[in-house]
C-alpha cells in the first residue's frame, strides 16, 4: 500500500530527516503495506489550506513533496512557525494554519490509525517529535521577538540566520538567498511588508547590504550589520574600499544603480 502510494504520486526520493533515520525507508518497506492501507493520497495546489485553526479533525499526514507553511494568525497578522518539508509529519489539530506553498502531496490518516502504526513502528514518532520541537522553539522565538525586539532589529536577525545557515563567503562580504519574496519574509517576522520593504531599502542604501538580484543580497560585514540590532538611528556603515559593480567583481565608482543616466540613440542608459 505505502510503496503503490509512493509510485503512484510520482514522488522522488528527497533528503532523508537524518542519516540515521528515513520516513522513507518505513514507506518503501512492502512489509509495512498493511500498516498504511488506512492513509489516504492528497494532492495540494499551490496555497491551498491543509487545515486551519478552526479544524475539528483529528488526522496526522506525512509530507511526501512540495513545501508547506505552519503559521499562526493574530488580529490580522500571519506568523509563520515552520515550514514543512518532505518527510515531515504534523497533525491538524494543533491550532496552527497549515497552506501549500508550492504544490505538495501528503499522506493523510485519522491519529487512531497514526498511533497503531507507531506501536508497530516506533520510528514514525521520531519525525512529529522533531517538527513539534521545532514549532515549540519557534515560536518562543516569535513571542521574544514581539515582546522585546523591534522590526529592524527581527529582519536583521533573520539575514543574518540566513548567512548562518547557508550563507556563502564572497571577496565583498556573505552572499545570502532568500527563497521568498517580501511579503514572505515580512510574515516571518512579524511585520508588514511595506515596513519590511522600508527597512531593507534603507539597510541597502546605508551600505550595509547590497541587492544581487531579487533573491540575492550580500551582506558586506555580518558584524556591522549585527551591531545595529542594539542601535536607536541608524549609523553610517564602516567605510569599505570599494564598492562591487557585482557580488564579486570591484568597482570604485557609486553602485550601478544610483549612476547618472546618459541619453544615446534616444534611450535613457545608466553611464558606465
Amino acid at each position: 500500500m505505502a510503496s503503490s502510494l509512493l509510485c503512484s504520486s510520482g514522488y522522488g526520493v528527497s533528503h532523508p530527516m537524518s542519516r540515521c533515520f528515513s520516513i522513507l525507508d518505513i514507506l518503501e518497506n512492502p512489509e509495512h503495506d498493511s500498516l498504511f492501507q488506512g492513509f489516504t493520497l492528497r494532492r495540494i495546489e499551490e496555497r491551498g489550506i491543509v487545515c486551519d485553526a478552526n479544524s475539528t479533525e483529528n488526522d496526522v499526514f506525512i509530507v511526501l513533496s512540495g513545501e508547506l507553511r505552519v503559521y499562526l494568525s493574530y488580529e490580522g497578522r500571519e506568523f509563520t512557525v515552520f515550514t514543512l518539508e518532505p518527510e515531515a509529519v504534523f497533525t491538524t489539530h494543533s491550532k496552527m494554519t497549515v497552506v501549500a506553498k508550492t504544490h505538495s502531496e501528503i499522506l493523510v490518516t485519522s491519529l487512531r490509525a497514526f498511533t497503531q502504526a507507531i506501536s508497530t513502528v516506533p520510528g514514525l514518532a521520531v519525525p512529529i517529535i522533531a517538527s513539534m520541537g521545532q514549532g515549540l522553539a519557534n515560536t518562543i522565538g516569535i513571542i521574544e521577538g514581539l515582546v522585546f525586539r523591534d522590526v529592524r532589529h527581527r529582519l536583521i536577525q533573520f539575514l543574518l540566520d540566513l548567512a548562518g545557515e547557508r550563507g556563502r563567503r564572497i571577496q565583498t562580504g556573505v552572499l545570502v538567498t532568500v527563497d521568498c519574496n517580501t511579503e514572505d519574509i515580512a510574515t516571518l517576522i512579524g511585520s508588514s511588508r511595506q515596513s519590511t520593504s522600508l527597512i531593507l531599502n534603507e539597510l541597502i542604501k546605508a551600505g550595509y547590504l547590497l541587492r544581487v538580484n531579487r533573491k540575492q543580497f550580500v551582506i558586506r560585514d555580518p558584524d556591522a550589520l549585527r551591531a545595529l540590532t542594539g542601535a536607536g538611528d541608524l549609523p553610517a556603515p564602516p567605510k569599505w574600499h570599494e564598492r562591487p559593480q557585482s557580488a564579486g567583481a570591484p568597482d570604485t565608482g557609486p553602485p550601478r544603480e544610483n549612476r547618472p543616466l546618459r541619453k544615446a540613440g534616444g534611450r535613457q542608459r545608466v553611464m558606465p
